[in-house]
């Protein structure tokens, strides 16, 4: 478990690279080789990894950006929620024909939309209605689990996120819950956090200028990072030995050292 290994010393064993100022607007998603893809006031710019931007592109006529998911790095999805659609861009941001309009599939309200490993899937939440929906692109086929609140004693839902065929939602009670890849329940979990990240045996979760890391099994909370301007962090990823982090102010990317 390599979460688990970085231990108490994690918090002195990170560089920062680069950082960039942001408003609170801001959206941003982080490609497998670290590229970094930033919604920042109309415009999306792609930062390589030493920060530098490497394209910009502006998205007025794509609406207000709620969400990027940079999963699959030749195919970058974006929701737009008052447009209700998903586009998609390749990686040079060049805009892909085929936008989905939800409201054509029979959404009401979508409010939150993540991508799937099997690539012609999406999960779409209708926090209205609560039902969460896994649509098929290629032949509109939907598979609806309704009434999700009651059925797990869901509040609102801040995020929707697969990972390794699991599907985890986090709401605004501090719930985790997590679902198979069919929608079927698997479990719950409480904890005091902002923003998470399913990642290894269980998930990294930021409060305030902190992130831990949080085992499914055991429930023990592992120090992972301290931001040391004591700001709060508002939104993270990790991927490889690379952690962005997000306040209210300035987006800024660190390397784990050793």
């Amino acid at each position: 478990m390599l979460c688990l290994s970085f231990s108490l010393r994690a918090q002195q064993s990170w560089k920062q690279v680069w950082a960039t100022p942001v408003d609170s607007t801001a959206v941003w998603d982080v490609d497998q080789a670290g590229n970094t893809y930033l919604v920042n006031k109309q415009t999306i710019s792609k930062l390589d990894t030493v920060g530098k931007q490497l394209l910009t592109q502006s998205t007025k006529s794509m609406g207000t950006i709620a969400k990027i998911d940079a999963s699959n790095w030749m195919k970058i999805a974006i929701f737009s929620e008052d447009q209700q659609r998903i586009c998609y861009l390749d990686n040079a941001l060049a805009l892909q024909p085929g936008c989905i309009d939800l409201t054509e599939l029979g959404v009401n309200l979508a409010q939150h939309f993540s991508t799937s490993a099997q690539t012609d899937r999406i999960w779409i939440y209708d926090q209205l209605n609560s039902e969460l929906q896994l649509i098929t692109i290629r032949n509109s086929q939907r598979q609806i689990i309704q009434n999700l609140a009651a059925l797990v004693d869901l509040g609102t839902v801040l995020q929707l996120t697969e990972f390794q065929n699991k599907l985890y939602l986090f709401d605004n009670r501090g719930q985790v819950i997590t679902l198979d890849n069919f929608g079927s329940f698997l479990s719950a979990r409480s904890i005091s956090a902002t923003h998470v990240q399913p990642f290894s045996t269980g998930f990294l979760a930021s409060d305030k200028q902190f992130i831990r890391f949080s085992d499914e099994e055991t429930e023990k909370l592992t120090p992972f990072f301290e931001l040391a301007s004591g700001e709060e962090i508002k939104w993270f990823c990790f991927v490889g030995k690379r952690l962005f982090v997000s306040t209210a102010t300035q987006l800024l990317s660190f390397e784990l050292m050793g």
